[in-house]
């Protein structure tokens, strides 16, 4: 949040004070206690302050001090104040409305075409940048298309002709009427605010941001105009040329001071008001239109307003030094007029623009030699080097090539941009491409504003070469291989089949291929865990005759990656007599199975120990594993364990 107030200027609509509308949400209501101090400086506490407050149309917070301009006390601002000592509340402050983008002239007018109509801004400064262009600038919101019902930003407006100045309102006419010299330019940089809009009610304090302006550049066509320093002061109208009369030339931006402030626009023309000293008006930001913006305030009588509807981006002065454009006013609630400036000064450190009041020195200086470059081939991401004049500005351009065939694989290679500095030795460095492929680069270095030819090269990114992990090798496991009836029987018995060496995610089917007495056709399906690795458990169900299960099982795993050449996993066990049982497990993936003396088969990586992941099967319908004996049918279950 900006703490300092910096002074710079702008003017409003004569709203009367200024208006968050309902965008200041913030405090929930205060206890009964003493008097506490809030902490200024700490942006976490001041939002917590000020949720659930609603009505704040204005904000400045200097020397741990909070004041808050609202059109009227709440009982939620009341008791906001009351907790905290050093939060001052000013009432009559109401919702400033931005000057119709519908109104252009260093004081001139000009159009600005939207949906539906045409509208009119005022012209602030002219002059050139950095690279001698000419430049116009005006308010930000005089480029936005709002949305008349939510207040919302729906697109840019058209820059269209000058306004014609002997018909204009600053000099008696109705304006609207185009000059007819030609569109003026397009629209440079160009921000209203850049937080959210501040209307209706909302549960969060929405904290004014330093990038919160209302300043636009216009790039005026050269073709059809020449900017000329200075400020017009609407004498020489009748001419329809309001370069011949100018209040005064501009020398220089700077920062406003206390007293007499100047503005130019194309509705009210040269007036004059008071800048209102920050003691009195202790706010840095304005909500303009449902949106915060930087600036300060200037007064003057309702009968002659400082500015009107159609002066935004008008230029406001103290003499020969450019203060701010108008964003926007409207009447005071002391029946004055009252004008919002954002402040030039300002404006111009946020948004980078490079504004002079003379024109660049004519003497052009020596455009810098090419950088110099040589095709090369780099690991992906890898240095993308050369050399230019010792501290230039190099910037580098590239592209998949289109005219060779390197034989990677370039459908993920993607164009891109960057700017470096080249160090004293005049050596620059960037990073490369990450996609395989080849790439046509273009590479310019800039001096003191010249652009060098363009060096081009090539530079090519090789396929990383990846080692692929030899797959996991296949294996099933069968815990036990032997298994007496009374055990096979009991649910948390009975036999585990686990396998690894499959994908992970990858659908692992197991079936029992053959079985005593026509048991076939069961199966059961199971998910690979991140390992590769799957189990499944099988038992009997019938405890009141258990040997009906007695004989040999076989069973048969596959993958639903399985490839032509990649056989099934399998195995068997054997249910037998109780008296005949003796333990007995291993690995049926190609040894003995290596099991312990106990009999539980732990088998390795692919035994018993495996989690048992393997899904629950109960209650198969006839003929898809049915175990017939003696003419009494017993289902055969199978079971999912939980996880180890």
């Amino acid at each position: 949040m900006q703490k300092k107030l910096v002074q710079s200027s702008l003017a409003l609509t004569a709203a009367a004070a200024l208006g968050l509308g309902s965008a200041f949400v913030a405090s929930p209501a205060m206890a009964d206690a003493a008097p506490q101090k809030l902490n200024v400086e700490n942006d976490a506490q001041v939002q917590k302050a000020l949720s659930g407050i609603e009505g704040v149309n204005a904000y400045g917070a200097k020397n741990g001090k909070l004041n808050l301009g609202v059109e009227k006390k709440t009982d939620e601002i009341k008791d906001l104040a009351e907790k905290f000592d050093n939060v001052n509340i000013v009432d009559g402050i109401k919702e400033l409305k931005p000057y119709a983008k519908k109104d252009l002239v260093g004081g001139a007018g000009y159009l600005a075409e939207q949906p539906g109509g045409m509208g009119v801004c005022s012209t602030g400064f002219s002059g050139w940048d950095g690279e001698g262009n000419p430049i116009v600038l005006t308010a930000g919101h005089c480029s936005k298309v709002i949305d008349s019902a939510s207040g919302e930003i729906t697109g840019d407006t058209k820059i269209g002709d000058t306004e014609k100045p002997s018909i204009a309102e600053a000099n008696g006419g109705e304006g609207f009427q185009p000059s007819k010299l030609g569109v003026v330019g397009e629209w440079g940089f160009h921000s209203y605010g850049s937080g959210d809009l501040l209307e209706g009610p909302s549960d969060d304090w929405t904290d004014p941001k330093p990038s919160d302006i209302d300043f636009a550049v216009i790039n005026v066509d050269e073709e059809k105009y020449n900017v000329k320093n200075g400020v017009t002061d609407w004498s020489s109208a009748d001419s329809d040329d309001l370069s011949k009369s100018l209040a005064t030339d501009i020398a220089q931006v700077g920062a406003h001071e206390e007293g007499s402030i100047q503005k130019s626009g194309r509705t009210t023309g040269l007036t004059e008001g008071e800048v209102i000293p920050y003691e009195e008006y202790p706010f840095e930001y304005s909500n303009v239109g449902g949106r915060w913006v930087h600036g300060f305030g200037v007064t003057s009588p309702s009968d002659d307003p400082f500015s009107a509807p159609g002066d935004s981006g008008g230029a406001v002065f103290q003499g020969d030094t450019a203060v701010g454009v108008i964003s926007g006013g409207g009447p005071a609630a002391d029946g004055t007029s009252f004008g919002w400036v954002a402040d030039l000064d300002y404006s111009l450190e946020q948004s980078g623009v490079d504004f002079n009041v003379e024109k660049p020195g004519e003497e052009t200086p020596e455009a810098p030699a090419a950088p110099e470059v040589k095709d090369q081939t780099i690991e992906p991401n890898g240095d993308v080097t050369g050399k230019a004049e010792a501290g230039a500005e190099v910037k580098l351009d590239w592209a998949p090539a289109k005219d060779k065939q390197s034989g990677n694989d370039t459908q993920a290679a993607k164009e891109g941009s960057e700017t470096v500095k080249a160090d004293e030795n005049g050596n620059f460095t960037i990073e490369g491409p990450e996609a395989a492929g080849d790439y046509d680069y273009s590479a310019v270095a800039t001096v003191d504003g010249q652009k060098s030819e363009p060096a081009e090269f090539q530079v090519t990114v090789e396929k990383e070469e990846t080692e692929t992990p030899a797959p996991a090798e296949r294996e099933i496991n069968v815990d036990p291989k032997e298994i007496v009836a009374s055990e096979f029987v009991k649910e948390d018995k009975g036999v585990t089949v686990s396998v690894k060496g499959f994908d992970e995610g990858e659908k692992v089917t197991l079936e029992v291929a053959s079985g005593p007495e026509n048991v076939e056709g069961i199966t059961l399906d199971e998910t690979a865990n991140e390992n590769g690795a799957a189990a499944f458990s099988i038992y009997g169900t019938s405890e009141a005759d258990a040997s009906v299960y007695l004989g040999k099982y076989d069973v048969k795993v596959t993958g639903a990656n399985d490839t032509d050449d990649e056989k099934a996993l399998t195995g068997s066990f054997t249910v037998v007599e109780d008296e005949e049982g003796n333990g007995g497990g291993g690995n049926d993936g190609g040894d003995d199975g290596n099991n312990d003396d106990d009999g539980n088969g732990d088998g390795g990586d692919g035994g018993s120990d495996l989690p048992r992941t393997g899904a629950e099967l109960t209650g198969l319908a006839a003929g898809a594993g049915l175990l017939v004996v003696g003419g009494a049918a017993v289902v055969l279950t199978m079971r999912r364990n939980k996880k180890n």
